[in-house]
């Protein structure tokens, strides 16, 4: 859970909200909202805000890989 090769260790970042989703992988917030409400992306609520862990995005993106 941290960075190799750092002067320090640093924790790499575990949640992510829907804004950094459509930043960091790309699509839209409402469809990253879509995902989460159909069930296809687990998410953990912290208030009224929902964010997604790494792990679960990893998961998710193997999951709808597509080979020609």
């Amino acid at each position: 859970m941290f960075k190799a090769g750092c002067a320090q260790n640093v924790p790499m970042k575990r949640l992510f909200s829907i804004r950094e989703l459509v930043r960091e992988v790309g699509a839209t917030a409402w469809f990253w909202r879509s995902q989460i409400w159909d069930g296809q992306l687990p998410y953990v609520q912290i208030g009224r805000k929902m964010f997604v862990d790494s792990k679960d995005i990893e998961i998710f993106i193997n999951n709808n890989k597509h080979k020609n």
